[in-house]
């Protein structure tokens, strides 16, 4: 059984937009660069450790990736009330509603024990051998260090030769730093909201960002986009790209193997639609039609 993140590389690839993989993705570095021809992302979840991050970096150079993003908006894990109460962890816990819901998917069900359980592929080399599930997370915890700072991105601009883009920028402040430091773009993110209920929605400080910082650095958005609308808002307001995560997850959860293709299809269409209704012929001039307040 194909994986989500080779199912999404594939579909990437084949509409020819970038595709990010994260350190902790279900798929290998190697086998999303070979998927893409090495025209993929790499997402580093940053290493408590120099060398498990230069060989991580290695791998990534090695595999010919074209950007690497660092990962910022996870400096510590969030208190996620809903996973816990229906029981997403490590390990997996089972509740009664859990059960039903997968007594009433006979399909995913089956596909699921015939897969086998997830792993983290590009961290399978540096997993001891013979960790039980209940442990992989406190060896998570262990490993990495989601708070980063600029004497912890200098080692790697230093050593990444490609494009390096900062992930979780959410200030002005901020951003000034990854200018500073030589950074190539930031994706203003908040980590799909699921970091901090009472963050601001990404598009607000995009908009300041993209006004005052648009031409110095490249500037790109996640976070709350869903739709082909959502697209063209995040657009409209100064990104110059829009990232989605859950729309993708959603779709391969739904049709597997055509779930990819079949999120992008409906996106373009939706991102179609807005256009023509708004008659406007080029990207470009959607800050033009933004309604402001």
């Amino acid at each position: 059984m194909t994986c989500a993140s080779e199912i999404l590389a594939k579909a990437a690839y084949a509409h020819n937009i970038p595709y990010i993989l994260s350190t902790v993705g279900t798929a290998s570095i190697e086998t999303i660069a070979e998927i893409t021809q090495g025209n993929a992302w790499f997402q580093l979840y940053h290493p408590k450790e120099d060398k498990l991050r230069d060989d991580l970096i290695n791998r990534a150079a090695a595999a010919e990736y074209q950007v690497l993003v660092i990962l910022s908006d996870v400096p510590t894990f969030a208190y996620r009330a809903k996973e816990i109460r229906n029981g997403l962890a490590i390990p997996p816990k089972m509740t009664f509603l859990n059960m039903l819901q997968i007594l009433g998917s006979p399909n995913w069900a089956i596909q699921t024990l015939i897969a086998g359980q997830p792993e983290f592929k590009t961290l399978k080399p540096y997993i001891p051998k013979g960790l039980s599930i209940s442990h992989l997370g406190v060896f998570m915890n262990q490993t990495f260090s989601g708070r980063l700072n600029e004497e912890k991105i200098k080692p790697i601009r230093d050593r990444w030769k490609g494009k390096l883009v900062l992930k979780g920028v959410v200030s002005e402040e901020d951003t000034e730093k990854a200018i500073a430091l030589g950074l190539d773009g930031i994706i203003v993110s908040n980590h799909g909201g699921r970091q901090l209920d009472a963050g601001e929605s990404t598009i607000k400080p995009l908009a300041t960002i993209a006004e005052k910082y648009k031409g110095q650095i490249k500037i790109m958005m996640d976070s709350g986009i869903r739709t082909g609308p959502d697209i063209a808002c995040t657009l409209a307001s100064g990104a110059e790209f829009a990232f989605l995560g859950r729309s993708f997850m959603y779709g391969v959860a739904a049709l597997g193997k055509e779930g990819g293709n079949h999120t992008i299809s409906i996106l373009k269409r939706q991102f179609q639609q807005v256009m023509e209704q708004l008659c406007c012929e080029r990207i470009a001039d959607l800050p033009n039609h933004l309604i402001k307040k």
